[in-house]
């Protein structure tokens, strides 16, 4: 009787490879850095966005200057 591993069953029951020993495939790391990348480059269009509104506009939408400045000088990876 032949055995086969949890691992291997259940990679054959989904229609993929087993992941890569630190436990995602290559393919989810690569998705991963597109979706991050492309995170950071959306944050960094809406910032450059965000600072070419007009004063009146900023009072429409409840936002100051200063707040744009403040959010405009934070780098494009963070929060």
């Amino acid at each position: 009787m032949s055995t086969v591993s949890l691992r291997t069953s259940q990679a054959t029951l989904a229609g993929l490879r087993p992941a890569g020993p630190r436990g995602r495939s290559w393919q989810a790391r690569l998705t991963g850095a597109t979706d991050l990348l492309l995170t950071w480059y959306e944050r960094a269009r809406q910032r450059r966005e965000l600072q070419a509104l007009s004063d009146h506009m900023l009072h429409d939408i409840g936002v100051g200057r200063a707040d744009v400045e403040a959010e405009s000088a934070k780098p494009f990876w963070r929060l």
